[in-house]
Formats: structure tokens, sequence, C-alpha cells
């Protein structure tokens, strides 16, 4: 089951949990996933448990599909931008242990791709979408860097 349905299941149940939901999108997309761990929480005490990430992702589709006026039903540029930054630090980290021979055979066309699809994500307000070419996008620029390693080391 996904987290969705899962959190749907909850609001319709549980009267508190839907007047919280609907709260957290009132103030805005920031509310919205700073509160997740707390439907995560609740969603794991009642045995369906789901990453973080899926949670915070439904959360954010929920908002657009069940209150599509709400604040947190538009896309909030800070939150995709905290995710960049992490992605970002996470490939400096690599590209910092590379060598001068292995940073000139490096390569990061292929990142060009989830470029186009981290675009298209978020003029769709689509988080889960934007996350999903995200990781691709890191993943792409990783195996850049490895596969530059491997070229680096047989110069």
């Amino acid at each position: 089951m996904r987290a969705s349905t899962a959190l749907l299941d909850l609001f319709k149940d549980e009267r508190e949990w839907r007047r919280f939901f609907r709260s957290c999108c009132e103030r805005g997309a920031h509310r919205l996933t700073a509160q997740a761990f707390r439907f995560r929480e609740e969603l794991t005490g009642r045995g369906r448990p789901y990453p973080a990430e899926e949670v915070e992702d439904a959360l954010l589709g929920l908002a657009r599909e069940l209150l599509p006026k709400c604040p947190a039903a538009e896309w909030d540029a800070e939150w995709a931008h905290a995710l960049c930054k992490d992605a970002l630090s996470r490939l400096a980290v690599a590209y910092d242990t590379l060598t001068a021979e292995e940073k000139d055979a490096l390569d990061l066309s292929a990142q060009h791709e989830w470029d186009e699809r981290m675009t298209t994500a978020s003029l769709g307000n689509d988080p889960a979408a934007f996350r999903a070419a995200l990781e691709g996008w890191q993943r792409a620029g990783l195996d850049a860097m490895n596969r530059a390693r491997v070229k680096g080391g047989a110069a």
C-alpha cells in the first residue's frame, strides 16, 4: 500500500488528523513537510511504516489533490532548493576525492536528462517526481565520477 493511501485512510478514520493536515496545509508547504514526521510516526504506530521521503511526498501530493487552493499545494521552491543543496553537497564531497586527471576525464552530460525531468516536475508541481529526478541526477553525477576514476586511473 502506498503512503498516500494510508494517509487517506488515516484522514477518513480520524477527524483530528484530518484537521491537523488541513491546518498544516493552510500554513504552507514548509509547515506540512516539517510535520511529516508526526504523520509518519502515526502510520508506523498503526503498522504501516513508510520512508520519511515517501510520507513527505504523499502529503504534498494530497495537498495538491485535496486542497488545491491552499498554500501547501503551491510549488515550494525553498523545499526544492534544500533538496538540491543536499544533493550538491554529496556530489562535492565525491568530486573532492578525484585527482586532477580524473577531473579532466569527468563527463557529466548524463545529468542533462535528469535536469529536464526536474524542470518538468517543478513546472508540474510534482514533488515526488522532482525528488526522483533529483536522485537520478545525483546518481548520474556519482556514476560519472566513478567512470572518471576508471578512465583517469587507466591513463
